[in-house]
């Protein structure tokens, strides 16, 4: 049994393209201990940027609670590499965000001008990319052991689908 019929396919490529692009990858809990004080750090990454709270300390100026992707690799030095990971999967990502676009304005002129099925090249783009996230979020697993990829695993989930999906008509069974 297909998961999605053939012809919902087009849409479930453009909608879950799109929810990878805006839903967060990655969510990390830090508690540490500053100064003899238990703080509680928040970490929420996007693809194309941060969001991070301190709970139980201020740090005034120096805090920094959004951070686009590309500043990350220069802003924490012990994960650096990590960091350069979730700045390759960004710019990855541009990839089938550009191809759900092009594909929700016109369909039929984008399915025409495909070498390939675009349902299934979404679905190998967004697999790709949440290989890349989880590369990532092993990297940052090293220092931030409460790391949760629910993002990613979104991304691998709708990259099978995709690729998965039964795209042959069933021939007018059913029609008249």
């Amino acid at each position: 049994m297909a998961w999605v019929k053939s012809e919902y396919a087009p849409e479930l490529a453009v909608l879950s393209t799109w929810l990878v692009a805006l839903l967060p990858w990655s969510g990390a809990v830090l508690p540490i201990e500053v100064g003899g004080r238990q703080v509680t750090v928040v970490i929420i990454r996007f693809l194309y940027f941060r969001l991070q709270y301190i709970f139980g300390i201020s740090f005034g100026e120096q805090e920094r609670p959004f951070l686009w992707v590309v500043e990350a690799p220069a802003f924490n030095q012990t994960l650096t590499t990590a960091s350069w990971v979730w700045v390759g999967a960004a710019v990855l990502s541009l990839a089938p965000l550009a191809l759900s676009v092009a594909y929700y304005v016109d369909e039929d002129a984008h399915e025409a001008a495909m070498p390939v099925d675009p349902v299934r090249l979404q679905g190998a783009l967004l697999a790709l990319l949440g290989v890349g996230l989880a590369a990532a979020t092993l990297l940052f697993w090293d220092r931030q052991p409460v790391t949760i990829p629910v993002g990613t695993a979104l991304t691998l989930v709708f990259g099978y689908l995709l690729l998965t999906v039964d795209r042959t008509d069933d021939g007018g069974v059913g029609e008249e």
